[in-house]
């Protein structure tokens, strides 16, 4: 049976308290023991991180300072405790989709709730999610996350945006096709959004699932900084047992030399392009990165050219060191201008001080003389922005370019002619990129294997049939062990290629790595588009029988099993992929297809109803939909169907033409046209 909500949290309560009181043991334990005390940490993918409440134990004042800050406030579970959106406005309309959305509070539980409005004024694919994490300090938005039974986070399609204090569509979204309820939260985003999760050795690698512990870190922690803290706090209780100094067990950034010092904010902070990230070198797991190791052992980051857009003026929402990288102030400091000149990590600098505060970081080179606002000014016209404010001028707040409805400080120190045009209101647009190259040439890959890392980054950020032909091209003269690559080859052919060409890329990863779900999975699915059927059930069934988890899998192979016509068979399949992952609305659509085959209309038509309650836009689930309606005796409810999916989608010639059939006056669609 699944476990519930509530269930879920007191668990989740239950492993707070537990880690609360293990300092307490733990001291206990080393008074009555001569050995080295065992503290519980993490094993598996990120091994030796401990309880963020141990840390506080012995750093309580840092400890508590620190939860003010946004990184602590990343990421948590929903509560009243932290609450600072207004639910009592919760209602958004978005009119480029269609979309109704409520954001809900109840009791202490949150919910969304969308749906769409009929032609006939009613409510329809009304759908309601549980808010199981948000995502965000608030300082400028939140967004919000939901979990699954198999531990699959998904995004939900509202923000709250702090500075205008109101909901809106999250960034991505703001669109009339966009993920709406079924954008999954992949580890790359949580690797920056939160503490390492404990999770098995090998799961956070390039092809495996991503999937999360119910129990999740909440916030980014002290760890993420300073490194595992396992041996650090063996080490300090066991000091009296002549262990090791206890700070030559931790990682302290201010102590490091200037680039790895650097590269503790940088793994989370430097990203040049939210829409091409960079990706982790290949055999690197997500959560592989510590403080202390070289950033550029980890990733290959990626700059981008945009179309019309020149490097100094593209300004995105985590551009910090990016920008502050483009600062004459940071080339002529020689390594001394860094993050941690302004910000403490472990403080919020309260919002009274912070002009002074960051006046004295400029003094520390600069000096008063000169400042040329007092000289750009006369009696007769003050100054627009306080003399003392240096940030104000030369650190201007601007408004980002991939979250439009926040304006972020600007860390390209320098002199900006019009600051009030920084401000200006933008539309969301997604950039056209023209070039790609990697951010440090100098420390990363050379040669084939550079261009290699291109042409996976532009195909993991949905790059085309240029970008898989030049990986072919370059792997063909520097084939690589690792899999990755071959990998992504793989996908780009499935979506570019006859089947023949994946299923041969497939064959080989298969050759290195026999039992590799994700390349079984999509070569029963090569095989299906080869028409081998006989051959795609035969891989797709060995696969499920030793992964029975695996959602994509369960729905290949029931469409397999209906094309062979092996119907009940595909219908348990079907069912197997909606249980592990429900709003999967392709199996929900297949679903419907397996009973309408079979006569079954009700429970079709109930199928078809889950399928567009989670997308929409699912132009044959109208179609079908609406012919099991009107062979039912409903044409009424048929029609406002075919009308609704017009409205939505724009244009269909197969809803078009089921309406004019349908339709016992001239010109229906000419009239929906109009309503639109």
């Amino acid at each position: 049976m699944a476990e519930s909500r509530s269930s879920r949290r007191r668990r989740a309560n239950s492993s707070r308290l537990a880690g609360l009181l293990g300092t307490a043991s733990l001291a206990l334990a080393l008074l009555t023991s001569a050995e080295p005390p065992l503290v519980p940490a993490t094993g598996g993918a990120a091994p030796g991180y401990v309880d963020d409440q141990v840390c506080a134990s012995c750093h309580g004042e840092i400890f508590r300072a620190y939860q003010e800050v946004g990184m602590a406030r990343s990421f948590f579970r929903p509560s009243r405790e932290r609450e600072i959106e207004d639910f009592e406005k919760g209602h958004f309309y978005h009119e480029p989709s269609r979309n109704h959305y409520e954001m809900i509070e109840d009791d202490g539980e949150y919910r969304l709730r969308r749906y769409q409005i009929s032609p006939s004024g009613r409510e329809i694919h009304v759908k309601q999610q549980d808010i199981d994490w948000v995502l965000g300090s608030g300082n400028h938005s939140r967004t919000y996350l939901y979990q699954t039974e198999i531990g699959e986070l998904y995004q939900l399609p509202i923000a709250w945006y702090s500075q205008a204090a109101s909901w809106g569509m999250a960034p991505g979204y703001d669109h009339p096709e966009h993920y709406d309820l079924v954008r999954p939260v992949q580890r790359e985003c949580m690797f920056c959004h939160n503490a390492y999760p404990d999770v098995p050795a090998g799961s956070d690698v390039y092809g495996q699932p991503h999937v999360y512990p119910q129990d999740l870190p909440e916030g980014t922690g002290c760890q993420r900084c300073h490194g595992p803290g396992q041996r650090h706090v063996e080490t300090a209780l066991g000091d009296s047992l002549g262990l090791d100094d206890p700070a030559s067990t931790i990682v302290n950034p201010a102590r490091l030399e200037p680039g790895r010092r650097n590269d503790v904010c940088y793994q989370c902070h430097m990203q040049p392009s939210v829409a091409l990230p960079g990706v982790r070198l290949f055999g690197r797991g997500d959560y592989s990165f510590r403080p202390g190791q070289k950033l550029s052992d980890t990733f290959a980051q990626m700059e981008v050219v945009e179309e019309n857009e020149e490097g100094e003026n593209r300004f995105e929402i985590n551009h910090h060191p990016y920008r502050l990288e483009q600062s004459r102030c940071f080339q002529e400091s020689a390594g001394a201008l860094s993050c941690l000149s302004c910000h403490d990590p472990h403080r919020k600098v309260p919002p009274e001080n912070r002009v002074a505060h960051f006046r004295a970081a400029c003094l520390e080179c600069h000096s008063v003389d000169s400042c040329g606002l007092e000289a750009m000014t006369t009696a007769d016209q003050p100054p627009a922005r306080d003399p003392q404010d240096c940030a104000s001028c030369h650190m201007p707040r601007h408004r980002t370019a991939d979250v439009v409805h926040v304006v972020m400080t600007d860390h390209r120190i320098g002199l900006w002619p019009d600051l009030d045009a920084l401000l200006a209101p933008r539309e969301e647009s997604d950039p056209v990129i023209v070039d790609v190259k990697l951010l440090r040439p100098e420390e990363g890959p050379k040669g084939d294997l550079a261009e290699i890392y291109r042409a996976t980054s532009v195909l993991r950020a949905g790059g085309g049939l240029e970008a898989l032909e030049h990986l072919a091209s370059k792997l063909a003269r520097h084939p690589l062990d690792e899999l990755e690559p071959w990998l992504r080859l793989a996908r780009g052919q499935l979506l570019y290629h006859p089947p023949a060409a994946s299923i041969a890329t497939l064959e080989t990863v298969l050759d290195r790595s026999p039992g590799h779900p994700l390349a079984r999975e999509w070569l029963g699915l090569a095989h299906s588009r080869n028409r081998d059927l006989d051959r795609a059930r035969e891989v797709l069934q060995a696969l499920v029988r030793t992964h029975p988890e695996r959602p994509e899998a369960r729905f290949n192979l029931g469409r397999v099993l209906m094309a062979q016509g092996r119907l009940d068979e595909a219908i348990g399949e079907l069912r197997a992929a909606t249980e592990l992952r429900p709003n999967l609305a392709k199996a929900w659509h297949s679903l419907g297809d397996v009973h309408r085959v079979q006569k079954r209309l009700g429970p079709a038509l109930a199928a078809y109803q889950k399928a567009l309650a989670i997308d929409p836009r699912h132009e044959e689930s109208y179609t079908f939909q609406a012919a099991i309606l009107a062979a039912t005796g409903n044409r009424p409810a048929a029609r406002s169907l075919l009308r609704h999916g017009l409205s939505v989608l724009g244009e269909s010639a197969s809803l078009s033409a089921l309406l004019e059939r349908l339709d016992p006056e001239p010109g229906a669609r000419s009239r929906t046209d109009s309503r639109r």
